[in-house]
């Protein structure tokens, strides 16, 4: 019978937690019994109206719809296992993640929903093990798969496997993530790998052991996957501080978070951007980023290869930066890498009134800090547009800085030009014939993009100044051979991976360049109006 958690019983796994970390590896099925071992899978490749033992053969530079039949047995033991369970799990996986365009899975005729609408997954981590029937049963796994070989055709065998999960192996698969965050409060985010409750508790530094308040939880979430909890602040005088917990069937892990400075108290923070597909690279950059201890870290959009691809958020993104990320707010923008992902909304929390606006602004004492949805439409009669204009008329700040994924002047790629001199790219033409005005014409510090992998600093007629931070990770580009034409404002440019660190201090804001080793390859100082 699972025991029921105590307050020491959470503290003593948000300590072990702490040092080592329980990932929710998805290979851990290797390990585990698959149900369908010895199943003998049948193939389809015309929607399941006839099926045959024969492996199909993926023809090349073609997608294919392949629908595979395996029955197999449950025993009269295995199914009391299942009946036992309190609330019984099974994950589905398979090895088809490379060429996976679309997964549909049926398990006794009943469809298994994905945790997420429009995402592909390598893995189902919550596959409803009720559906299981003593004796026989049938899995139907429908693959949309593309062949990437110009002239190869390639035989189709997936590996697939069907795990029954028990809810001691529960663990954090991406986060907690600290998200938007204000006076009041700040909010955590994150995803389990089994179904659970995400709680927040409050902890008292100094309480022994036997203390019956050493943990008192200040907020919960409903049970399933993906979890976010607003948490309000202690009072100033409380010297505690908080753990995030899983809890599944009496069953917890959890790991400790910091309590993020008030806004008002920010003096520095952290801009990167393009951290996708380069694991090593990404954590190289963000173990970088973690020696300059930011208050604030802000993305600049291409967190992962492809947004649609469940793992790639783990893997790619979280795992590598888990050190930096659960420590320090992240507020990311969209790029167009995340291919609008409904993952990202789910992960990541700004600073609107229901923290999923993917176009925000937050002051931070002095700086104003503004982040678009770049890929939005911002013409000059759109509604972004006003709404820019109205926020930044709103404001009272010395510093305004504004965050998009798509540079408006750029010697790279993505700032080459059309045949009318303007930029190419719908996303570019706007940020600089809509964005940049707006933003100057309130007085605005810097616009900070990423999208070409390059860094570069321009600085614009009447002042302003646009920065591309593009080198968190991705691989880099260089200059176009009409770069002074597309760029003539280019005053500084590097192709190497870097991010920005800005500090708010008594000569005004300081940007500083920083590349992984440390080195410093630009700097910029914004002083303060005197007025």
């Amino acid at each position: 019978m699972p025991h029921t958690p105590s307050p020491l019983t959470i503290a003593i796994a948000a300590c072990c937690l702490a040092t080592t970390p329980l990932w929710a590896q998805d290979t851990v099925w290797r390990d585990a019994p698959n149900l369908l071992s010895g199943a003998v899978p049948s193939y389809s490749t015309d929607d399941g109206a006839t099926f045959s033992a024969e492996r199909p053969g993926l023809l090349p530079r073609a997608e294919t719809r392949v629908t595979i039949e395996l029955p197999f047995a449950m025993t009269a033991a295995a199914h009391s296992v299942v009946a036992a369970d309190r609330t019984p799990s099974l994950a589905l996986y398979h090895d088809q993640r490379d060429m996976l365009r679309r997964l549909r899975v049926r398990l006794n005729g009943q469809e298994v929903s994905p945790p997420l609408d429009s995402m592909i997954f390598a893995t189902l981590p919550d596959v409803d093990a009720t559906l299981l029937r003593q004796g026989d049963n049938v899995l139907r796994v429908e693959m949309t798969v593309w062949n990437g070989s110009r002239q190869d055709t390639i035989p189709f065998e997936p590996t697939i496997a069907l795990v029954l999960r028990h809810s001691s192996e529960i663990g954090f698969s991406i986060g907690p993530v600290l998200g938007a965050f204000d006076d009041d409060a700040f909010t955590v985010s994150s995803r389990t790998n089994l179904p659970a409750r995400m709680s927040v508790y409050r902890t008292r530094d100094g309480a022994s052991h036997d203390d019956g308040t050493l943990m008192r939880r200040v907020g919960t979430t409903e049970h399933g996957l993906l979890h976010r909890l607003r948490v309000p602040r202690m009072s100033p005088d409380d010297d505690g501080s908080y753990v995030v917990v899983a809890e599944r069937d009496g069953f917890t892990v959890g790991s400790p978070v910091p309590t993020p400075i008030e806004p008002g108290a920010v003096t520095r923070f952290i801009v990167v951007g393009d951290s996708r597909t380069n694991v090593a690279l990404w954590q190289a950059v963000a173990a970088a980023i973690a020696r300059r201890r930011p208050e604030l870290v802000l993305h600049l959009g291409d967190l992962v290869t492809s947004g649609r691809r469940d793992w790639e958020w783990e893997a790619e993104f979280w795992r590598p930066a888990a050190g930096l990320l659960g420590s320090v707010p992240f507020y990311p923008v969209i790029g167009n890498h995340e291919a609008d992902a409904p993952l990202y909304d789910a992960l990541f929390t700004g600073p609107s009134a229901d923290g999923g606006a993917r176009n925000w602004a937050q002051h931070f004492g002095d700086v104003l800090v503004i982040g678009t949805d770049g890929g939005q439409d911002w013409s000059k009669k759109s509604e972004n547009a006003r709404w820019l204009d109205t926020t930044l008329a709103a404001s009272d700040a010395t510093f305004r800085f504004l965050l998009t994924h798509y540079p408006g002047w750029s010697s790279a790629g993505h700032g080459r030009l059309a045949t009318d001199g303007k930029p190419a790219e719908r996303q570019a033409r706007e940020t600089r014939e809509s964005v940049i005005p707006i933003l100057a014409r309130h007085g605005g510090t810097a616009i900070i993009a990423g999208h070409d992998h390059v860094y570069e600093r321009s600085e614009l007629p009447g002042g302003m100044t646009a920065v591309t931070c593009g080198g968190g990770g991705a691989g880099m580009y260089g200059k176009t051979a009409e770069a002074e034409r597309q760029n003539p404002y280019s005053v500084h440019f590097a192709d190497r991976h870097h991010f920005c660190v800005f500090e708010l201090g008594r000569d005004g804001v300081t940007m500083r360049v920083v590349t992984v080793d440390d080195e410093v390859i630009d700097e910029r100082t914004w002083p303060w109006r005197v007025d």
